[in-house]
């Protein structure tokens, strides 16, 4: 009798952790679908089949484009990458 209840308990728990995180999951994903939409987020796939999010400003949403900012990474990357080389020296 008390392995039923304790199945019970534990079956119960487990179920609801699990759901939890599916609902949270939804969540997040149905928020960032309409963010997206909305134009307040921009995404793109990267050269390593990363989905990439950036957050723009209101007033900057039509005048960046996502080649664009790759290009700013790449920049700063280099940037980052020569000063950590001046500093090995």
């Amino acid at each position: 009798m008390y392995e039923v209840a304790i199945g019970y308990i534990v079956g119960s728990a487990a179920s609801m952790l699990l759901f939890h995180g599916w609902i949270k999951e939804r969540i997040i994903t149905t928020t960032l679908d309409m963010l997206i939409e909305e134009d307040y987020v921009r995404s793109w796939i990267d050269d390593d089949g990363i989905v990439q999010l950036s957050k723009l400003n209101e007033g900057m949403t039509a005048n960046i484009s996502p080649e664009a900012w790759s290009r700013f990474e790449k920049l700063m990357d280099e940037i980052t990458e020569d000063e950590e080389e001046k500093k090995g020296e």
